[in-house]
């Protein structure tokens, strides 16, 4: 977690190694889903327990996106125990949420295909959350960089996971305007290169059985068959069946 200040008129956020750290709790629940979703995410990258590394990692990462000419915030100043870091504009969830559920799909296809350029030129977020991307009008921008999952997974597996946090992080979003609007969203990716987009197809044939399951399960229940999560989850599943059939 960063915390704003502002330096000569300008925002900054700081990162320092006295934050807490993700709980076990949590880095199982994290573990579990890679798993379950076909990503074997290595405990040992899930699980938060070095915050010196963390942010030495972090650090380094944002060096080498900026040196590639990625748009990452710029590193201020770094000691070992205090990353500070431009600020890059306003969330891509906050935007969202801005709109009116009608306008929202142009901009939801904008950060998809500019997540497969990103791919493209051969790099990886780890945390491709709608929150963890930011909008300012004219280009898209990444954010927080200490997920240590390269190279501990392929590259190619992570780029699919990349796809997959964004496509979760919008379904709350996305499951008002329809599963066309995930077809589109998944299609917008896959039209930027077709090597990357036939990928994402493979790796979401395989995941649809599971999430089926998780969905047959979740209808034993009353309560949960009518839920707002579970509403989100057909609605997603029916966009991604659409989409890997899509020729």
């Amino acid at each position: 977690m960063s915390s704003p200040s502002t330096t000569a008129g300008a925002k900054t956020w700081t990162k320092t190694t006295d934050r807490p750290l993700r709980s076990a709790r949590k880095s199982l629940g994290i573990w579990l889903f890679a798993r379950f979703v076909g990503v074997p995410v290595p405990w040992a990258a899930t699980r938060q327990t070095d915050a010196v590394a963390l942010l030495a990692f972090e650090h380094q990462r944002l060096l080498d996106l900026a040196a590639a000419g990625e748009a990452v915030p710029t590193v201020l100043a770094f000691d070992g125990h205090a990353l500070v870091t431009s600020d890059i504009g306003t969330t891509l969830d906050y935007l969202l949420f801005q709109r009116e559920p009608n306008q929202r799909l142009p901009l939801m296809t904008a950060a998809a295909a500019d997540l497969a350029a990103f791919h493209a030129r051969g790099h990886w977020h780890g945390g491709a959350q709608a929150r963890n991307i930011t909008w300012d009008g004219a280009r898209f921008a990444r954010l927080d960089f200490e997920e240590r999952l390269v190279p501990g997974l392929p590259l190619a597996m992570v780029q699919r996971y990349d796809v997959l946090q964004l496509m979760l992080s919008l379904a709350r979003l996305i499951e008002p305007l329809g599963p066309s609007a995930v077809h589109a969203v998944l299609s917008a990716y896959a039209a930027v290169d077709e090597a990357q987009g036939e990928a994402l197809k493979r790796f979401i044939r395989r995941l649809l059985p599971r999430l089926a399951r998780v969905a047959r399960i979740a209808a034993w229940s009353s309560r949960l068959d009518g839920s707002r999560e579970l509403m989100r989850l057909r609605t997603v599943m029916q966009g991604m069946a659409a989409f890997v059939e899509t020729r």
